[in-house]
């Protein structure tokens, strides 16, 4: 649930982020090309194979041109594997053989930021393989995805991310494609697969929408590593579009990518986090909730409530700027005993507010200012200042706090 927490915090303005926009689905070939379309001329296909390069993988070449798809312009990435005499390519590849690939070219070259999203990506993949083959992780073959132009689509990714200096990643509803069959190295398989499916929980999805399978398993494991379920408040500065192989007659089959800062002020929308905890004490949760607003958080509430069997809990509810969203799930599941959180995003409407500090006999108090809908401001002094000001002078709380509207009133009538 909202709390009526007025004080927001504000975001830093330079947070980079990448929104897709995948109305008709997403690919590992279409990110790039959209990537590289948004990103042009500050990134390219020749920094892009030298990075690649670093890889060690041979037998391909990597080709980016305009395509016209519909009515619409936009950048066609592809992964060419060589043909001929010489030139074979592993039927699978292993994940362990996958991860030491991409973690060895760290000693080549490729930039960290690179390596440590390419990993998360084959990981989050390898997770998704194993669960429906029903085999350990560190056994899963890959088949299409571990070929050599899904190593280059997802490390691919993580480098035009990395270049263009995106922190975090957002994605809109997904299309869930007609109900078919697709055929693979496992034989016939439903759209969307198996593995797209146990990729995307959590993802808003829109059932039956599409003529076939519009999000591939390589496009689900980069949105489950990296993006976010949430559409934010942003500022455009690029938009890009890539293009997908397929063409399909109730749509242009083109990923959108919007590159931009997200909206320094969280005034409009919020996402709300919670989590349900039946086995921590008060005093836990109450630390808890202090680590919370120390990592960011606009506002954190305890509310008792009672649990599956009778048993009595609480529910922590973290009000989040957008993008700390990562960091303070990362810290609501380090300092509680809960496994999983809960999040969704909310608009709100709050009320213009300033902090003003006034000048009183204890000290200096910043003073919070509200201006209420018919004009009139009314203010409340920040309860940390005038309780520290009331330790320090061995006054009561009530009589800092006063002195500090006696003042802000004083200042108010002098301005008026």
């Amino acid at each position: 649930m909202l709390t009526s927490c007025l004080w927001a915090v504000k975001l830093r303005s330079n947070v980079r982020i990448a929104y897709f926009d995948a109305g008709s689905g997403i690919s590992g070939d279409m990110t790039i090309g959209a990537l590289l379309d948004a990103g042009g001329p500050s990134i390219d296909l020749a920094a892009l194979s030298q990075a690649l390069s670093l890889l060690g993988v041979e037998g391909y070449r990597l080709t980016y041109e305009r395509a016209r798809v519909g009515p619409l312009d936009a950048g066609s990435f592809d992964v060419v594997l060589d043909a001929g005499p010489g030139h074979r390519h592993p039927h699978h590849r292993e994940w362990r053989s996958i991860r030491g690939m991409i973690e060895a070219s760290a000693a080549r070259g490729l930039a960290p930021g690179v390596v440590e999203r390419a990993l998360r990506i084959f990981t989050e993949l390898a997770a998704a393989e194993a669960a429906v083959h029903g085999v350990p992780v560190e056994s899963v073959h890959f088949h299409e995805v571990g070929a050599v132009d899904a190593i280059c689509d997802i490390v691919g990714t993580a480098w035009c991310l990395d270049q263009l200096g995106i922190e975090q990643c957002f994605v809109g509803p997904l299309p869930g494609g007609k109900p078919g069959y697709v055929t693979t190295e496992h034989g016939r398989l439903p759209v969307p697969a198996p593995a797209t499916v146990r990729l995307l929980a959590g993802f808003p999805i829109v059932p039956g929408d599409g003529e076939g399978e519009l999000v591939t398993p390589t496009g689900a494991a980069i949105l489950r590593a990296l993006a976010k379920p949430i559409r934010p408040l942003m500022t455009i500065e690029r938009v890009g579009m890539g293009a997908g192989k397929r063409r399909w007659t109730d749509r242009p089959n083109v990923l959108r990518v919007f590159l931009g800062a997200c909206d320094d002020d969280t005034d409009e929308q919020v996402v709300v986090l919670e989590a349900d905890i039946d086995d921590m004490t008060p005093a836990a949760l109450a630390f808890a909730a202090e680590r919370l607003r120390e990592a960011g958080a606009i506002d954190v509430t305890l509310l008792p409530l009672q649990m599956k069997k009778g048993r009595p809990g609480f529910r922590v509810t973290v009000l989040s700027a957008v993008v700390c969203v990562d960091a303070l799930a990362r810290t609501l599941l380090a300092q509680t005993s809960s496994i999983g959180v809960r999040y969704r995003t909310m608009g709100r409407m709050v009320l213009p507010r300033r902090i003003e500090p006034v000048t009183t006999e204890y000290g200096t108090i910043a003073v919070k200012i509200v201006v209420r809908p018919s004009g009139e401001e009314t203010a409340e002094p920040e309860f940390e200042d005038v309780a520290r000001a009331a330790m320090a002078r061995g006054v009561s709380y009530a009589t800092v706090r006063d002195a500090a509207l006696a003042a802000w009133r004083a200042v108010s009538h002098e301005i008026g």
